[in-house]
């Protein structure tokens, strides 16, 4: 059976999961860290992270600012 093709919507799951890895990475921070500056436990960050649509906007801002994205990746992201 051939593999299917990601949809638009997991292409873009992916984008977000690789920078918020890589990004965290960089920082030499864990998930508790980043969590508690989001005001949220680690294990919602966790889940949020595995499905990057659930996070909210604010979430998401809070986060650019916590991992030091990069203006490109913002603009990804976004």
């Amino acid at each position: 059976m051939p593999k299917l093709k990601p949809n638009d919507q997991e292409l873009k799951n992916r984008i977000i999961r690789g920078h918020i890895a890589k990004n965290m990475e960089l920082q030499a921070t864990n998930d508790e860290a980043v969590a508690i500056r989001l005001h949220i436990t680690r294990q919602t960050f966790q889940n949020k992270k595995r499905h990057p649509e659930t996070f909210k906007l604010g979430e998401l801002q809070r986060m650019c600012s916590i991992l030091k994205f990069s203006d490109e990746e913002k603009t990804e992201i976004l």
